[in-house]
């Protein structure tokens, strides 16, 4: 099902999934899902969660899933989820390069109804800083509902295998759903 190591973990509302390697390390450091307390409603993990030299924490994507029947709509869910990101992922729909006078654009949430069910999905451009300038690192968030009775959200770096992979791991864990 996942190509290297999976975690089976539980689920606020009862059953568990399997989360995928590198996804499924416990972060030792406080993580937004934590603090904003959605971790009663759905299970967040992350892709590398650290604290940045500015005191920040960061991390290289994440994947949130609840139950389907936790959640008043797969919209609900997403902005539920939202809450998690850190700084750089909850700012990555603005569109990059404008000035930052409060009418920013943001790339759109596209909604639809994909084979296997409803999908929101979104480009977005995390901001990184780099060994001697920042830089943009093109990524995406694709939210796919009612997954085996699952809701199931992917924010994920093109060079981590962008909206491919984004629907591999969607497909695993829904497939891994025992609950």
């Amino acid at each position: 099902m996942f190509g290297l190591s999976a975690t089976r973990a539980d689920l606020p509302g009862g059953g568990s999934v399997l989360v995928p390697e590198p996804y499924n390390r416990e972060p030792s450091y406080p993580t937004y899902a934590g603090k904003h307390g959605i971790e009663k409603d759905m299970r967040v993990a992350y892709r590398n969660w650290r604290s940045t030299m500015s005191g920040h924490p960061e991390c290289d994507g994440m994947i949130a899933i609840g139950r389907t029947e936790r959640f008043d709509s797969l919209k609900a869910f997403m902005q539920s989820a939202r809450a998690g990101l850190s700084i750089h992922w909850s700012d990555a729909d603005r569109i990059p390069g404008q000035p930052w006078d409060g009418n920013e654009k943001r790339y759109p949430a596209e909604e639809s109804d994909g084979a296997a069910g409803p999908q929101i999905v979104q480009l977005l451009c995390v901001g990184r800083v780099g060994f001697l300038k920042p830089y943009d690192l093109p990524a995406l968030m694709y939210v796919a509902g009612n997954r085996n009775g699952l809701h199931i959200g992917v924010w994920i770096a093109d060079i981590h295998g962008g909206a491919k992979k984004a629907e591999r791991l969607v497909s695993a864990i829904a497939q891994s759903f025992t609950g």
